[in-house]
Parts: structure tokens; C-alpha cells; sequence
């Protein structure tokens, strides 16, 4: 293993950390793969990163950058075609099952692994929070906003919960049945919400 090999970018590592955990999934993650991967020496890593958390941190928001591209333009449009702006949540829904049939291991690590404090950093928590931001301004019944959030959330954990036995192929879960309970969720979470909103 080269140990005297330096890393010019710190992108190659969260870049590797990705593929790794794309290929083996996330309980097989460890800095010392990791390190072998990059065919350097596990302590050579913490010449760039303070510890493995430092790590995970780079690569979750990685991996949310990979699961937003596309997505901003499917929600712009969105907002541009329907009258109720709470139904980019349904855009949402088909992006969410999309990718996660696309990138299993790494939609796993983004939305179910354990990652113990970085759930709580602030940079992190705005990625989960970026799709309510460009509803809240649309939100005709400024009162709402509390309940309105508290069921998007609601709305997020089922499609996640769903997609998740998609994955794991539980219940007779198929990508079709993903769909018909999303929609589902989403009438009776979201869709009574639909007078509150700005132009519906």
C-alpha cells in the first residue's frame, strides 16, 4: 500500500467512500476499505480528515448532491404546471423510488443508515429540509405552516418506510404498489391541505 502516497483532492476520498459504499453497502464501510481502496495507508487519511465521522459527513452530502440532480428542475416544473405547489411532494415521491431502485446501497446509507450525531448536523439537516423551503412561501394560511409541516414530514417517513420494503422486497412491495400507496399518503396527509396554498 503506498504510504507515502498523498491525496491531491479530497474529493477522490468522499468520491471512493461513495463507490464503496455503492458496491458493498454502508455495514461494510470501514476507513481501513476505504483506505485500501485508495491504496493508501488508513492513518494517511486522517492526515486529511480529523476521523471517520469527518468522512461520513463529506459523503452524505455527496450523496445528496447525487440525489437532488434532476430534482430541482422536476420541481421548478412542477410549480410551473400545478396549481397546488404542495404537490411537488408527489414529484418527490416518484424521485425518491427512482433512485433508490437506481442506487440501492447509497439511498440506504442516505436515508436509513444509523449515522448517530452527523443526523444532527446543521449542514445535513438542511439537505433533508430543502424540499419544504420552497413550499413555505407558498403557503397562503401562514397558521398552517406548523400542521402543514408536521404532515410532509409524516408524508416523507411513509414514502421512505415504503421504498425502503421496496428494496427489501417485504409485503409484496413492487415499484407500481410504491406508487399507489404514495398517492394514497398523499391525499389524506397532503391534499386536505390544498386551500391553504397560495393559487390552489
Amino acid at each position: 500500500m503506498g504510504r507515502g502516497k498523498k491525496i491531491v483532492d479530497t474529493s477522490v476520498v468522499v468520491e471512493a467512500a461513495v463507490a464503496l459504499i455503492e458496491t458493498s453497502g454502508f455495514d461494510e464501510f470501514s476507513t481501513r476499505r476505504l483506505a485500501a481502496e485508495l491504496r493508501i495507508s488508513a492513518m494517511t487519511l486522517y492526515n486529511y480528515y480529523d476521523n471517520r465521522d469527518a468522512i461520513l459527513k463529506e459523503t452524505v452530502l455527496r450523496g445528496f448532491q447525487i440525489f437532488w440532480e434532476g430534482l430541482p428542475e422536476k420541481i421548478d416544473r412542477c410549480y410551473d404546471a400545478c396549481a397546488n405547489p404542495l404537490r411537488v411532494y408527489s414529484v418527490l415521491a416518484e424521485h425518491l423510488i427512482e433512485f433508490a431502485l437506481a442506487r440501492p446501497n447509497l439511498y440506504r446509507f442516505l436515508f436509513w443508515a444509523d449515522l448517530g450525531a452527523l443526523m444532527r448536523d446543521e449542514t445535513i439537516l438542511l439537505r433533508y429540509r430543502e424540499a419544504f423551503t420552497g413550499v413555505i412561501d407558498r403557503i397562503e394560511d401562514k397558521a398552517a405552516i406548523k400542521e402543514i409541516g408536521d404532515d410532509v414530514y409524516l408524508f416523507e417517513v411513509l414514502i421512505n418506510a415504503l421504498a425502503m420494503n421496496v428494496l427489501a422486497g417485504r409485503s409484496g412491495m413492487s415499484p407500481e404498489r410504491y406508487r399507489v400507496l404514495a398517492a394514497e399518503g398523499y391525499d389524506r396527509l397532503l391534499g386536505r391541505h390544498e386551500a391553504a396554498m397560495r393559487g390552489a
